[in-house]
């Protein structure tokens, strides 16, 4: 995708061969799209801004956003995170329609370390996709003047309950992958559809996990 910078926001906690494993990933997609990443920990990813040990919260999540938002020169920005697997198709190259404003992935699915099995999760800030001025525009209503409030949530949310984001799905799901290391072990997920044991390109959870935890 033309006109497009992925930041990638990480605060270093997981395993650092994890995390390598989720980045080599990436590269391989994304070809010469530029990168930005914002983490706790200097890394080399892309164009890397370390912000520090400033501690864990959605609103530090929020604030990483923005300084990446900011430090990209693309009408678009996408997020990428380093718990999750991303499809090689539909959501990098993901071609948005004029006036687009922000918008989600929806095909998106858990997998827990050790579960063997992957469900379906409504929302994640992993797969959003926006333009660049429109999600600038958002944060100051959402941040406040302090820089960055470890064990803080955002004032507001970026969206009002999410009405002003449109949902967009690819065949291939992103693949958030949970561990005890990472901000949030626990997170909902669509009970309706079920557990499933295999997804459309991953293959078998429990493959997976193998290549992923080597477990």
């Amino acid at each position: 995708m033309k006109d497009l910078t992925i930041l990638y926001y990480t605060s270093n906690r997981e395993k650092p061969e994890f995390e390598q494993i989720i980045r080599r990933r990436i590269l391989r997609i994304i070809g010469k799209t530029p990168l930005i990443s914002i983490s706790h920990k200097p890394i080399d990813f892309g164009h890397n801004i370390c912000v520090g040990d400033v501690g864990l919260s959605d609103y530090n999540i929020y604030r990483q956003m923005q300084i990446g938002c900011l430090e990209a020169k693309t009408k678009y920005v996408c997020t990428a995170e380093a718990d999750c697997l991303y499809p090689p198709t539909g959501y990098f190259d993901f071609k948005p329609p004029e006036g687009w404003t922000a918008g989600h992935y929806t095909n998106l699915y858990i997998l827990w370390k050790g579960s063997h099995i992957f469900n379906q999760k409504a929302f994640s800030l992993c797969g959003l996709y926006s333009n660049r001025e429109y999600l600038l525009s958002r944060f100051p209503r959402s941040l406040g003047k302090e820089q960055w409030r470890a064990g803080h949530k955002p004032q507001h949310p970026l969206f009002h309950k999410w009405k002003e984001w449109t949902p967009f799905k690819g065949e291939i799901p992103i693949i958030n992958c949970k561990t005890s290391e990472g901000m949030r072990h626990k997170s909902g997920v669509n009970t309706e559809s079920g557990p499933k044991k295999e997804l459309p390109y991953w293959g078998s959870a429990i493959l997976l996990e193998k290549e992923l935890w080597k477990i």
